[in-house]
C-alpha cells in the first residue's frame, strides 16, 4: 500500500506522503508520473505514495480514518520500518488526494502533535458543500452516458485499494453526471463534518496550492479561497482549462510548477522552525 522513493543526496530531512486523485472511486498511489517524482527525489525529498481504501465499497468516513491510520503507522515506524532519520512530515495530494491531505492535517492538528511542516494542494477542495458537485456537471455531460449495468459490474464486493483509470473511471463519471457523487461516498455524519473549517484553516501550516483558472472539474476559486485562508499560503495559477494541469508530461506546464513548488518548500523549510513527526 506504499511505495518510497528515497533521496541519496541534497537531503531534505523531510519525507513527502503522498495522496492519489480519483474523486476517491478510482486511482492508485503510483499515478504520480515519474519526471515529478524525480524532481522531488532530486531535491533531496523522501517521497512515500500511499494507496488508500476506495468508494464505494467502503465510505467515505473510512477513507480518512485509513489515511489518519496510515500516517500514524509512518510516523511510528518511520526508523525501524523505512529507515529515516530525523524526518519532517509534508502532506502532498492531488484533486481528491489534496482533499485527503488537507482534511488529514486538519485531524492530526486535532488528535496529534504532528503538524506538517508543510502541505501540497494540487487542484483540491476543502469538501463536498460545493454547488457543483451536488448537481449534473456540465463538463461530463459530454461525455455518453454511463448505464447502470456498467457500474453494477464495477462496484466489488470486497475491500480495494486501487483502481486504473480503465477499470473505474466510469464510477466517478456516472457520479458527476448524475449530480450524486455523495451517494457513492456514503457519508455517515453531516456535510460539514467533511470540510475543513475556517478555523482550521488559521492553524495550517504553510500551504502551497496550484489550479487552473478554467478547471472543468474542481473551481479554482477553491484553491484561491483557501490560499486567504491559511495564514502562510501560496497560491500558484495556471491560465488554461484542464483539471490535472500535470498529467500531460510533453507540456511543461507542470515541470515549471513542481520547480515553484520545491524552490518554495526550501525557502520555508529554511525558515521554519524543524517540526519532528
Amino acid at each position: 500500500m506504499m511505495t518510497l522513493y528515497r533521496a541519496s543526496e541534497n537531503r531534505q530531512k523531510a519525507t513527502i506522503v503522498y495522496f492519489h486523485g480519483g474523486g476517491l472511486l478510482y486511482g492508485h498511489r503510483d499515478d504520480l508520473p515519474n519526471i515529478y517524482v524525480d524532481q522531488l527525489v532530486t531535491a533531496g525529498y523522501d517521497v512515500l505514495t500511499c494507496d488508500y481504501p476506495l468508494a464505494p465499497e467502503v465510505s467515505l468516513d473510512i477513507i480518512l480514518q485509513s489515511t489518519y491510520e496510515l500516517c500514524v503507522h509512518y510516523a511510528t515506524h518511520r526508523k525501524d520500518i523505512f529507515q529515516l532519520e530525523h524526518n519532517r512530515l509534508i502532506l502532498f495530494g492531488r484533486s481528491a488526494g489534496a482533499y485527503l491531505a488537507l482534511k488529514l492535517a486538519e485531524t492530526l492538528l486535532e488528535k496529534t502533535d504532528m503538524t506538517p511542516a508543510a502541505i501540497i494542494s494540487l487542484y483540491g477542495y476543502p469538501g463536498f458543500d460545493v454547488d457543483e458537485f451536488k448537481k449534473p456537471s456540465k463538463h461530463y455531460l459530454q461525455f455518453p452516458a454511463v448505464e447502470d449495468s456498467v457500474v453494477n459490474g464495477i462496484i466489488s464486493d470486497h475491500y480495494v485499494t486501487e483502481g486504473s483509470l480503465e477499470k473505474r473511471f466510469a464510477l466517478y463519471l456516472k457520479a458527476r453526471q448524475e449530480g450524486n457523487w455523495l451517494r457513492y461516498l456514503q457519508p455517515h455524519s453531516p456535510l460539514e463534518t467533511y470540510h475543513v473549517s475556517d478555523e482550521t484553516f488559521k492553524q495550517f501550516p504553510p500551504t502551497i496550492l496550484a489550479a487552473a483558472t478554467h478547471d472543468p472539474d474542481v473551481p479554482y476559486r477553491l484553491s484561491k479561497q483557501m490560499s486567504r485562508k491559511i495564514p502562510s499560503a501560496k497560491c500558484l495559477t495556471i491560465y488554461n482549462d484542464t483539471h490535472d494541469f500535470d498529467r500531460d508530461t510533453t507540456d511543461t506546464t507542470g515541470i515549471k510548477i513542481y520547480a515553484q513548488i520545491i524552490a518554495w518548500l526550501e525557502e520555508t523549510l529554511t525558515t521554519t522552525a524543524v517540526k519532528e513527526c
